[in-house]
């Protein structure tokens, strides 16, 4: 009997990530990028999302085994546990405010005629933050193997963070903050998420007097690649600054490990080595990596999760 499969999500608030997984294997037919739209009504989404999980499922060969259940890495704010939207005033997914998606979903599927029966017995849909999903596949198949505490943080436009012990997702301990989330950590005048996030990037090169009117951080890091002595000093500050921000909660809970994912990430080999001395200066000894590929661990983080 063939094993069963995971339809996995990665919603933001203009594109759906998507992909079937089968014993922590992507299989690659499935993997697509779709519109999110998010402006639409409550029905219009759910709906949108059956016609996602339609056309996925298309794209299996007719041998493969029924769906167990679907893993959402879904945008906050959101009460997960629950399956339900607590998103307001953002301008996307405003109509799901304090609806039961999850469940609004199910039943939209068990009421599709070619839907229903490829659902398996026990089949759920589990809902959470993309960062603690992206950690769980790191641990699981990543770089987060070889240590027994681990800390993932995504770095894009915000930043996102899991604390994980053994495998397992540490969300209401002393010793790190309310559910693994550094990103209102304080620091200055705001909070982390303001300076650990392209918008942080942008600014601390503003501060030192770069004009970034016409660029963005990856044109900024492939000019620091090339050897521009300013902006290799640009990311070099921002490692230090990070480190400035996390030390206190990352010391608290003492990783042996640190894995970075998200679009800023991929420009980590100009401020990781900073980062992780500075961390080391402050009494953290911790080896600080660079996920192989965001998008994947976070699909391989669904199935474990939805499987768990």
């Amino acid at each position: 009997m063939n094993p069963p499969i995971v339809l996995a999500f990665d919603v933001g608030g203009t594109q759906i990530k998507a992909a079937a997984v089968c014993e922590g294997t992507i299989i690659g037919p499935t993997v697509a990028q779709y519109e999110s739209r998010s402006d639409l009504s409550a029905n219009g989404v759910v709906n949108h999302f059956v016609s996602i999980i339609q056309d996925m499922i298309s794209k299996l060969d007719q041998d493969h085994p029924l769906i167990c259940g679907i893993g959402i890495a879904f945008p906050g704010p959101f009460d997960y546990k629950n399956g339900i939207s607590l998103i307001k005033g953002l301008g996307k997914f405003d109509a799901l405010y304090g609806l039961p998606v999850g469940k609004l979903l199910e039943e939209a599927l068990r009421a599709n005629s070619c839907l229903k029966d490829r659902l398996a017995p026990g089949f759920r849909i589990t809902f959470e933050n993309d960062a603690a999903l992206f950690g769980l596949g790191e641990v699981v198949y990543g770089e987060g193997q070889a240590a027994d505490r681990v800390v993932c943080l995504t770095i894009g436009t915000g930043l996102g963070s899991c604390f994980l012990e053994h495998g397992y997702l540490v969300q209401q301990r002393a010793d790190v903050p309310e559910n693994g989330w550094l990103y209102k950590e304080p620091y200055r005048n705001g909070i982390a998420d303001d300076y650990i996030s392209k918008k942080g990037v942008l600014q601390l090169a503003l501060e030192l007097g770069i004009d970034v009117s016409s660029s963005d951080v990856r044109d900024l890091a492939n000019t620091a690649i090339a050897g521009e002595p300013s902006l290799r000093q640009l990311f070099e500050l921002f490692g230090q600054r990070m480190a400035s921000i996390l030390f206190p909660a990352l010391s608290a809970f003492s990783p042996g490990r640190i894995v970075l994912g998200g679009q800023i990430s991929k420009s980590g080999v100009l401020f990781v080595p900073a980062f992780q001395n500075e961390l080391a200066l402050q009494g953290l000894q911790t080896q600080v990596v660079i996920s192989q590929d965001t998008l994947t661990s976070t699909f391989k983080g669904i199935y474990d999760f939805v499987r768990g």
